[in-house]
């Protein structure tokens, strides 16, 4: 059989050695018993512990590649993202929560999937709900129930929405309870790395303060003194 090729026999990988002594006496006898069979006389223990090494750094190799890239991209990912809980008292049938991204000014609420500002949505319980969004932009979080459809047509559209929304801004993981409505506006607690505030902010204040005055009293612009004379 000499000068004849022969087909590098597979090695069967042993379970794992308590030692490297352990694992010298394999890789001997292995070498010894391959060279009796007449698989490989060019067979030596080195050979066997390289091919061994290998294969278990072959058979390892994907599996810690995988590892890396699922830790780099979760590290990636969580770089500027926060986990927000979110739930309402009482549960809230066939709800969701809805999220629009704020940072260019007021979102246009088009809710379809890949709109511009739109974040995307968890299903309304009372149990939290957890929604991955990004840390120190405005998000408006807005509570949609099918039975409110009519009322906020009615009310003016997004400008309705936006008066029955509320803007958050992380910097953190928090937690946000809808605690319960006024004029169809959510009252709400929160915890956490988080700053909440009507969602009617992203509006330019005399805009706001002329529309329900919850911001205050609209200041009245300077006039001629001749002129206040004649109206009073």
């Amino acid at each position: 059989m000499r000068g004849m090729m022969v087909k590098p026999p597979s090695i069967k990988l042993p379970r794992p050695f308590l030692s490297k002594r352990s694992l010298t006496l394999w890789c001997f006898a292995r070498a010894r018993r391959m060279k009796h069979t007449g698989q490989n006389n060019a067979v030596n223990p080195h050979t066997v512990m390289v091919r061994w090494v290998a294969a278990v750094l072959l058979r390892a190799l994907p599996r810690t590649v995988l590892v890396l890239i699922g830790l780099l991209s979760a590290g990636l990912s969580q770089a500027g993202d926060a986990r927000l809980g979110i739930a309402i008292e009482g549960g809230a049938f066939n709800a969701k929560f809805k999220f629009f991204n704020a940072s260019d000014g007021c979102p246009g609420y088009n809710d379809i999937p890949g709109a511009k500002d739109y974040l995307g949505s968890v299903f309304a319980s009372s149990t939290s709900k957890t929604k991955v969004l990004p840390t120190d932009t405005p998000i408006h979080v807005f509570l949609f129930r099918p039975r409110d459809t009519a009322g906020i047509s009615a009310g003016g559209g997004q400008a309705e929405i936006r008066r029955r929304s509320l803007q958050v801004v992380l910097s953190g993981d928090a937690a946000l309870v809808f605690t319960g409505f006024e004029a169809h506006r959510p009252e709400w607690t929160a915890s956490g790395a988080i700053e909440v505030q009507r969602a009617d902010a992203c509006v330019a204040e005399p805009e706001v303060n002329g529309g329900d005055g919850a911001s205050g009293e609209a200041e009245l612009p300077d006039m001629p003194e001749d002129k206040a004379e004649d109206d009073s």
